[in-house]
């Protein structure tokens, strides 16, 4: 599939022009002093400027964080004389500083400050010893400065460390197209569109700057990123609040809201939970954003959210599958009324549309004129910013509605009249190579008149959403960004596109719904304006001898992967070998595999791809996305917290409470110092969080929980609590999974918290219970081997279990290893005697019958 969308992004914007995104965005005050980003231009030795020299650059705010105060770049003359740009928070406006002097003042509206590039300008006259600033071109304010025609700067952006000019307070800010020019000569140019690292070019003389953690802006241009996950039981809906950048999610116990602000998941209990949310229920925000609402087209019912009251004003009766699957829908600002457009059920598919009027509550159906539009579902819908016409694109149906007669992809663009009633048809895309369907909505942008939409394939489960970039004026398109995985089946999943005016960004949302009822919710964002797909192949028309290299590299890669392949042929045998070895010793432990559950409900891991591990049973042992092992990155401190929002997460999924974690790590102190060493101490957390994999620590539904994205961290406690809590049958597989997990030892055997005694008997009883309950319906002649390495997990909670020591004296007789029968008897006497200063009343012959 990424290939073929790579051909077709290549055929359609081969010959375009596109502007990326690009640039630096600075890390300021919502992280502690060393995590803020810094920018150096002379990292080795000073800017040396003879002429008359200005220094340029791009700026923009990052909108909706607290603190906005700092410095946005300082120079430092050979003399000691500082040149800086501060941004004064409380006074709103910018000062133009040289040495001790404020020789300037400025501001810039706020809709621009955060929402468009600034220019802002340096200029450096050593023929009248002045430093000047200009913005967007315009003379803001000029002063005396202490330079010549040989004074040397340093340059800096942001933070910085230079002795006697160091900087901590830096505002929340994005820099990109840093240009240095003397006389009339460019002597650097710094683009800042780099993807990763921490170095920046100079692409005229090839000089380095270096940077300090860097939040480089290109590829936040490029890459959804998942923001957020919500597992929900019952058929969910989500609806998207543009004026509050908040998106709901709609379940039939909850109301849960993700702001796209503050990237905050919250959760509302409901006063009065609903029964059901029938298949295919959907959820809309209105145009003023003060009124939420979900409904059910089969029952032509609308039911709105009361948010004083935490409950929704009436209930959906139970029923059958909707027969209005992926229908369109749009609020009307021009007659206050709900619509919806076609959808799909019962072998048929729908080209109706529908209205509620929200002022009488009459939901009818309207007969539309204009041009024919072919029933359908699969399609994607928007609006203008009046709300009086809806653009509808692609889909999937058939002239007749009839799923049996010729359905097909629709590629039509149409547009529906609210006033009019009527439908136009304004073209068509050229019909793809793949064909492709739509998620639901049109993201339009009015002022150009383009649109975004999402599309992805529908011959699959294991699917993907692309972004695409096209127009209301012309047939052309491009694909944009990187793909979403997406789950994929027409009556389970549903995907939505909505935007962020001040956030600036796209929202993706993904939901499907298992075969258990339960509704998985992901949210992507990525920042706008979207960059263009990669295109791999960027000469094809000119003919070159290139192909030979190619050919040779692709027989040396070749080579390689069948060296590879063996390799991992031989490596299996090794380890196969060595597991049959282990087993063979009574007692020996195995490690857990990386392996695909045979419990339903269990997280699975992909195949057999390494991933980031977090492992509590035995000792803790946190290992990175490499491998390394990075337990010893964990101060004390830093420890318990972790395993208290760790352990808090996956014992009941409700987290911790930020009083709870007061009490436990700082209840000698006052309310205030506890939560300022916690914030600290959280934000130490999530830098050693980021080096693990795709994690996230945050607050969800007011309480402190560990969000892991796409299991790309074995956690092997949360294996264990989902192995329990799908407790159906205690069969072999099921045994041989929790021994798998539990088999490196007792649970978090070296740590010893006062809050953890009552967990760590809580997983012991459990796993003792779940390993007896087996083993004494297990069949030792067939099952012994196992049956001793589960009796040696119920050791490592309970060194005393005599009814443990019954069944591994008993297994290690049936394999006639006597003596180690023996020897376990004896060990276990002596700890017995140890512990309780009489001796074990039983003897080996009356256990073992020998």
């Amino acid at each position: 599939m990424g290939r073929l969308l790579l051909l077709v992004c290549f055929v359609l914007i081969a010959n375009s022009v596109f502007c990326q995104s690009h640039g630096l965005r600075f890390s300021s005050h919502e992280v502690v002093p060393e995590k803020r980003t810094s920018l150096n231009l002379t990292p080795k030795d000073p800017l040396c400027l003879k002429q008359a020299a200005e220094i340029s650059f791009d700026l923009a705010f990052t909108p909706n964080l607290e603190t906005y105060f700092g410095y946005i770049m300082r120079l430092v003359t050979g003399n000691n004389q500082n040149i800086d740009i501060v941004y004064n928070q409380k006074l709103q406006k910018f000062n133009f500083v040289i040495g001790e002097t404020v020789s300037g003042e400025f501001t810039i509206d706020s809709m621009h400050l955060y929402g468009q590039w600034s220019q802002f300008k340096v200029t450096l006259d050593a023929k009248t010893q002045e430093a000047g600033f200009y913005l967007n071109n315009q003379l803001v304010s000029k002063g005396k400065a202490n330079i010549s025609h040989a004074t040397c700067y340093r340059i800096f952006f942001g933070a910085n460390d230079f002795t006697g000019f160091q900087i901590t307070d830096i505002p929340p800010m994005n820099i990109r197209d840093i240009r240095i020019a003397e006389g009339t000569a460019q002597v650097a140019y710094y683009p800042l569109s780099e993807s990763s690292g921490n170095e920046c070019a100079d692409e005229i003389k090839n000089k380095v700057a270096l940077v300090t953690n860097p939040v480089w802006i290109k590829p936040r241009h490029q890459n959804w990123v998942q923001a957020a996950a919500v597992e929900t039981r019952g058929v969910a809906s989500v609806a998207f609040d543009k004026h509050t950048e908040r998106l709901y999610i709609v379940s039939p116990d909850s109301l849960y809201q993700y702001s796209f602000k503050n990237g905050q998941l919250t959760g509302t209990k409901l006063t009065v939970g609903r029964d059901t949310l029938p298949p295919g229920n959907q959820s809309v925000c209105n145009a003023a954003g003060n009124a939420l609402y979900n409904f059910n087209i089969d029952e032509k019912k609308v039911s709105t959210w009361q948010p004083q009251a935490g409950k929704w004003d009436l209930n959906f009766t139970p029923g059958q599958l909707t027969v209005y699957w992926q229908a369109n829908k749009f609020l009307s600002p021009a007659d206050s009324s709900l619509y919806i457009i076609g959808g799909y059920g019962q072998l048929q598919y729908k080209n109706e549309v529908q209205r509620y009027h929200f002022p009488t509550k009459e939901w009818e159906s309207i007969d539309p004129g204009g041009d024919f539009f072919m029933p359908r579902y699969l399609a994607a819908l928007g609006t203008n910013n009046a709300g009086d016409t809806a653009y509808i694109i692609g889909g999937f149906g058939s002239k007749t509605g009839d799923q049996t007669i010729n359905p097909k992809y629709s590629y039509e663009l149409i547009a529906f009249s609210v006033k009019s009633n009527t439908f136009k048809s304004l073209f068509h895309l050229k019909e793809p190579p793949n064909q492709f369907c739509f998620a639901n909505s049109l993201v339009i942008d009015s002022a150009t008149r383009d649109f975004y939409a999402l599309i992805h394939p529908i011959d699959r489960f294991n699917s993907v959403l692309q972004l695409m970039k096209g127009s209301l004026q012309s047939p052309d398109y491009q694909l944009m960004g990187d793909t979403i995985p997406y789950a994929f089946h027409d009556i389970e999943s549903f995907a939505d596109l909505y935007y962020c005016p001040v956030s600036k960004k796209l929202v993706a949302v993904t939901l499907f719904t298992n075969k258990q009822n339960i509704t998985s919710v992901k949210v992507y964002t990525i920042d706008f304006p979207p960059n263009k797909l990669v295109a791999a192949a960027t000469q094809v028309a000119k003919p070159s001898r290139d192909w030979v290299w190619f050919l040779i590299a692709g027989l040396l890669v070749a080579v390689g992967v069948l060296a590879m392949m063996w390799r991992k042929k031989r490596a299996d045998q090794l380890a196969h070998q060595e597991a049959n070895w282990q087993a063979a010793i009574p007692g020996k432990a195995t490690a857990p595999a990386v392996t695909a559950h045979a419990v339903p409900g269990i997280t699975e891991l992909a195949g057999s791809k390494e991933v980031a591990a977090i492992n509590l049973f035995g000792q803790l042992e946190v290992f990175d996305k490499e491998g390394n092992d990075i337990t010893k990155m964990f101060t004390p401190l830093l420890k318990e917290l972790f395993l208290l929002v760790l352990i808090h997460t996956y014992k009941d999924g409700r987290g911790i409470a930020s009083e709870k974690l007061y009490e436990t790590l700082w209840s000698d102190k006052p309310i205030k110092d506890a939560r300022n060493n916690f914030s600290v101490n959280v934000v130490k957390l999530k830098g050693i969080l980021e080096k693990i994999g795709d994690c996230h620590i945050g607050k969800e539904t007011g309480k402190w929980k560990l969000d892991i994205l796409n299991n790309s961290i074995k956690v092997d406690f949360q294996q264990y609590m989902e192995l329990v809590s799908h407790k159906t049958a205690i069969n072999k597989a099921y045994a041989h999974e929790l021994v798998q997990i539990v088999g490196r030892g007792a649970f978090l055997s070296t740590m010893h918290y006062s809050w953890l005694d009552d967990i760590k008997s809580d997983v012991s009883g459990k796993t003792i219970d779940i390993l007896l309950s087996y083993i004494s319906t297990a069949d030792p002649l067939a099952d012994a081997e196992f049956i001793i390495k589960a009796t040696n997990c119920i050791f490592f909670s309970d060194q005393l279990n005599e009814e443990a020591l019954v069944w591994k004296c008993k297994c290690l007789v049936l394999l006639g290893r006597h003596g180690m029968a023996k020897d376990a008897y004896l060990k276990f006497a002596k700890e017995y005697r140890e512990n309780y200063g009489q001796d074990f009343e039983r003897s080996f012959t009356e256990m073992t019958g020998q």
